[in-house]
């Protein structure tokens, strides 16, 4: 009895010290699962995913354009933000994501020529994938530069690989003006907040995706109605 007592006393503290020293890589692997960034090469257009506010995400697609890796820009559309109509009724004009879009796309002499537009509010990933699809067959653009924030990036180039069964050469640029960080998001609330939030939907479209036959959800890395905001 003494003696598995002593044994006891010297494996809790090897265990618990293994714990401490490994928990960072367990984390880090977390973090750097939500990121998918791909070699950059040229494309028939760069896709400005919805859903940032407006400006990180376009503000990468026109350092891409101005590089010369694809010749369009390809801008989704969100469902507005809660208030919206409310402040229209009193007469106010607060500028949605779009037209802080464009703001900066003139800002920074984009030919409005170069733009094309997806006109169907998408109130999801999900739901936003299947407009994109859609009109990318229809402007048979058949390899997109895929740009959003990075811990969305890996969600969002699944679900678009998905949703086009494989028909679509999806090169994932998540934006470099997002400040997230894979290897310490533990210590930031914000970052943090992105990781339990993007694993959630993860998860919930995982279960979608098994249900509905869809696979290689789990190589990453290189439910209820929600908020349109709390969705993308």
């Amino acid at each position: 009895m003494i003696g598995k007592l002593i044994r006891w006393l010297i494996v809790f503290p090897i265990l618990g010290l293994a714990l401490y020293l490994s928990y960072p890589f367990f984390l880090r692997g977390m973090g750097r699962y939500l990121v998918t960034e791909d070699r950059l090469r040229k494309a028939d257009a760069i896709v400005v995913l919805a859903g940032d506010g407006g400006v990180a995400r376009i503000l990468e697609a026109v350092r891409l354009y101005q590089d010369g890796y694809a010749p369009r820009i390809i801008l989704t559309h969100q469902r507005l933000p809660k208030g919206y109509d409310a402040l229209a009724r009193l007469g106010f004009t607060v500028p949605e994501e779009r037209t802080i879009q464009w703001m900066v796309l003139k800002a920074m002499r984009v030919p409005a020529t170069v733009v094309l537009q997806v006109s169907e509010r998408a109130d999801s990933t999900a739901s936003e994938m299947d407009y994109l699809v859609r009109f990318l067959k229809e402007h048979r653009i058949d390899t997109v530069i895929l740009v959003t924030d990075r811990s969305h990036s890996t969600r969002a180039s699944k679900i678009l690989a998905s949703v086009s069964g494989g028909r679509i050469s999806i090169i994932s640029r998540p934006t470099r003006y997002d400040t997230f960080n894979p290897e310490g998001w533990w210590h930031s609330r914000s970052d943090a907040k992105e990781v339990l939030l993007e694993y959630e939907k993860l998860l919930n479209y995982l279960v979608e995706s098994v249900s509905g036959g869809s696979s290689g959800w789990f190589k990453g890395g290189s439910a209820p109605t929600v908020p349109a905001e709390a969705t993308f």
